[in-house]
């Protein structure tokens, strides 16, 4: 590249963009400027590079100051909840059965029981970020054109265009009918509000915009370490694979044919390839991915010093420590006793036989995804630090109570440590990247159109990159499957083992038509045990009362009820 935008280590002192706009289109989030610029002012290559960083920041941070965001960008007493990750993980994880949030944090209770209206808090902090990062996108885009003389603009404008159309993705996948802001919305019009197109409509818009930087932007034509965190064709294409993939969720029409043709350009064109230790992609290096298989395509860039946040990567490394899980094993010194697994996600993984225990007396198995922790009391003088199995008193039952933190198995799947797990000196703050996008997806994402018999799709072919996933898991090839194994109901439950707590869950089980119906799982409903069918309003959130307060051009979606 010809210039370097740090997007690891970025620190937001071009905040000073913002005072280009007058004011959001959404309800709480007014922006007041900062430094007082007018537009002739910022036409240079820092402020634009700025604030090209100030969008990219939008996924992982709240705001301009410190790990709570500071006053000018979101008011709230919990910040770190109004974080893009944090409030994709809380829509994605708690209603399924991958995860329980072990506190009665506002609307939790209510996202882990599958039980919210349209007062649910993270369905109105969600769409306010989301809609938040597609505003500063239009003024960029508004404020730097093509002909504006600063180097790489043309790669900029397509970097934020793909942005844009990644959070309404994420929009449509959550509301399916958000409001709408694009190149032709009169945004400076104080007076004007974002109106509705419908579902279908605007999948039409924002699929024609990926396949439009598919094939005709200047973004980078393949994932490399100077490309690593920055949007590029084989994350436009992914975008474009996973819009496809839930195509007739979003529209009710079945496109699984051109899933498969943007998956296989991210196969063969996009410069990826499996990284040989699972537990590397979710380590406080995992940044390093580049030179090593390079299989993450798109991460949420986090890191300790310079982008603290409550909502980034944190959410499922501190999180999930505690108790008798002491966070300095996983390079932390702070935990917050919250999140731990269901007993469906840890039965994902009884095919697979046990096959030792680790240094603090875990269960180990041969599939090692399986990276749970199910000790609940050590023998007496035993900490849990290189201990053996016979330094383990009693295990943890598998099934969780709401609250309860000394039930269930616990999590480490994500940690702050080195490359290989090598140890560092604990931080509260991890530099943990979430990895929002890798091939494995990808490789599911084709399997599945396989087994759905999408045109373009080889069955054997399919096997054989789910082989490539299970023999890394295994370490051989003792769990490989054959074409007869290919099923949906097995590409369901091998997408929750490679794939789990990485933000995919909920939009799988809707996929499959088993988020509201025919399956149970831990509090699903209300009760412990579960309950299998509740009512499919459920497959989307609501609109928030709030929002629709705050802008009368908005409809609440079906099943919901209304302030109108």
């Amino acid at each position: 590249m010809k210039f370097n935008l740090n997007i690891k280590k970025y620190v937001f002192v071009g905040a000073a963009i913002l005072c280009l706009s007058t004011s959001s289109c959404i309800n709480d989030l007014d922006q007041n400027p900062i430094i007082d610029k007018g537009q002739s002012e910022i036409i240079n290559e820092s402020d634009c590079q700025s604030f090209l960083a100030k969008i990219y920041s939008g996924f992982g941070l709240s705001g301009n100051v410190g790990p709570s965001g500071g006053v000018q960008d979101l008011q709230g007493p919990d910040q770190g909840s109004l974080c893009f990750l944090r409030g994709l993980l809380s829509l994605e994880l708690y209603p399924t059965d991958e995860a329980l949030w072990n506190w009665k944090d506002e609307g939790i209770v209510e996202l882990c029981t599958n039980n919210w209206d349209y007062t649910l808090f993270y369905a109105y902090t969600f769409y306010q970020r989301a809609m938040l990062n597609i505003r500063y996108c239009k003024e960029f885009l508004d404020n730097y054109p093509e002909d504006c003389g600063i180097p790489n603009i043309k790669q900029f404008r397509d970097e934020v265009r793909a942005l844009r159309a990644m959070n309404y993705y994420y929009l449509i996948d959550v509301y399916r009918n958000p409001g709408w802001v694009w190149d032709d919305s009169p945004t400076n019009d104080k007076s004007w509000k974002p109106s509705q197109l419908g579902a279908k409509e605007i999948f039409d818009k924002v699929v024609t915009e990926l396949k439009d930087l598919s094939e005709n932007s200047s973004l980078p034509e393949k994932g490399t370490m100077g490309t690593y965190g920055r949007m590029t064709k084989p994350v436009v294409n992914t975008l474009l694979a996973k819009m496809y993939l839930n195509a007739e969720v979003y529209t009710g029409t079945p496109m699984y044919d051109q899933a498969v043709s943007y998956a296989n350009k991210v196969i063969h064109e996009g410069g990826f390839g499996l990284e040989k230790n699972y537990r590397n992609l979710f380590c406080g290096e995992n940044h390093l991915s580049p030179l090593h298989g390079n299989e993450i395509i798109f991460a949420i860039p986090c890191d300790g010093e310079n982008a603290k946040s409550y909502g980034n990567s944190i959410m499922v490394t501190a999180a999930a420590y505690g108790g008798l899980l002491n966070p300095k094993w996983f390079g932390m010194d702070a935990s917050w006793t919250c999140l731990k697994p269901c007993s469906q996600l840890v039965k994902q993984f009884d095919y697979s036989p046990v096959a030792g225990y680790d240094h603090h007396g875990s269960t180990l198995k041969k599939d090692s995804r399986f990276i749970f922790f199910d000790v609940k009391e050590y023998v007496d003088g035993e900490n849990g630090d290189n201990c053996t199995e016979q330094g383990v008193k009693t295990r943890r039952d598998v099934v969780p109570v709401l609250t309860d933190w000394n039930s269930g198995y616990l999590c480490h799947k994500f940690t702050n440590l080195g490359w290989d797990q090598n140890e560092v000196t604990p931080s509260a703050w991890p530099d943990t990247d979430f990895p929002l996008f890798r091939l494995a997806d990808i490789y599911l994402i084709y399997a599945e159109c396989a087994a759905r018999q999408a045109t373009g799709a080889d069955v054997s072919t399919a096997v054989g990159y789910i082989n490539l996933l299970r023999e890394r898991a295994n370490g051989d090839k003792s769990g490989n499957i054959s074409g007869s194994d290919l099923t949906l109901d097995f590409i369901l439950a091998e997408r929750s083992r490679e794939l789990y707590w990485e933000g995919q869950r909920r939009s799988d089980l809707i996929r499959f038509g088993k988020f509201t119906k025919e399956y149970a799982w831990d509090y699903k409903g209300g009760p412990q045990e579960g309950i299998a069918n509740i009512d499919s309003k459920f497959n989307i959130y609501p609109i928030s009362d709030k929002d629709l307060t705050a802008n009368p051009n908005l409809v609440q979606n079906p099943g919901y009820a209304t302030l109108k």
